[in-house]
């Protein structure tokens, strides 16, 4: 379709400057043109607000868990409540669903910004759409900015990816175990290599620090070897030396206090042990207390009858 463009030079004449095909702007408009010059970019303000919520919940699980486990810890009958290990299995499966969102969203903001990154650079290198250049963008094969992203995102949740984050989450891998730690304060835990290295004779995990031989109160983790112990007494050994060989017998793991991180698994097993441990106490006492004036019953008895009997051989 022609048609004639006219600018008025004075204000009775006019001049045809040019003729120009305008393009059908329904079907023709190139698949690439560059943002414009003008254009700002921003989307720190919607990742940091959406970041600040996710983390406002994620604390909040923690705090009402943690609050949960140290209740049950110190009640073993809980154990037996089925509402209990369903309680865990939501809340574990809750924070992990958030964590999920928070990897979404700084997978998101990574694409986002690696695209704004490229066309900011190539806009500054590129002219603004005009008509006198319509033809030359036609011609390239460049993806828009929204493509840009759009092409990336198939790829932005990776199973195996998330998978090696939540390994990265101490609190995930915590509320992952609380279940079966709550259940078998003793026993490795279960398809986990780390344990065997804590394992003792009968498969089961000590809960007594190797330097004291008391059981644990603040228990502390090597990284470097997964050795645990008390940690006013590895700090004592460490003295004001920057590393000292590990003290358990065969290991030849060198341990700075860099190395050493609170074990917080290790401290709910010792918990709950001797929270069982004072339940059968009470129990076995509370057995005593109702058995005793049965038996002075029965002796009474038995002396009464005794004595009855002699009357009567007597007589």
């Amino acid at each position: 379709m022609e048609q004639e463009i006219q600018i008025k030079k004075q204000p009775e004449e006019t001049e045809v400057l040019r003729t120009l095909d305008y393009p059908n702007f329904e079907t023709d408009l190139p698949t690439y043109f560059p943002l414009h010059l003008s254009l700002r970019i921003n989307s720190d303000f919607t990742q940091i607000h959406v970041s600040k919520q996710i983390d406002g919940k994620l604390q909040s699980a923690r705090k009402v868990t943690e609050k949960f486990i140290d209740y049950v810890s110190v009640n073993p009958h809980l154990l037996q409540d089925a509402n209990t290990t369903q309680f865990f299995l939501m809340q574990t499966e809750s924070y992990k669903e958030l964590l999920r969102s928070k990897y979404l969203l700084e997978h998101y903001q990574k694409i986002f910004n690696a695209a704004k990154h490229t066309f900011v650079e190539g806009r500054r290198s590129e002219a603004n759409l005009n008509l006198e250049n319509y033809q030359f963008y036609r011609g390239v094969e460049k993806e828009n900015f929204a493509d840009g992203i759009i092409s990336q995102l198939d790829n932005l949740f990776l199973v195996e990816d998330f998978e090696n984050y939540l390994k990265t989450n101490m609190l995930y891998q915590y509320l992952k175990h609380v279940g079966f730690i709550l259940e078998n304060p003793e026993d490795p835990l279960p398809d986990d290599s780390k344990d065997d290295e804590l394992a003792v004779s009968g498969g089961k995990i000590s809960l007594k620090d190797p330097i004291s031989m008391e059981y644990f109160t603040e228990p502390v983790q090597s990284l470097k070897c997964l050795h645990v112990f008390e940690k006013k007494y590895i700090y004592q050994q460490l003295g004001h030396r920057p590393q000292i060989h590990c003290p358990i017998t065969g290991c030849d793991a060198l341990v700075t206090s860099r190395d050493l991180k609170d074990d917080k698994l290790m401290a709910l097993r010792v918990k709950v042990s001797q929270a069982r441990v004072k339940t059968r106490e009470q129990r076995v006492r509370i057995w005593e207390i109702l058995a005793f004036p049965v038996f002075i019953s029965i002796c009474q008895i038995r002396d009464l009858w005794d004595n009855w009997l002699s009357k009567v051989l007597e007589e």
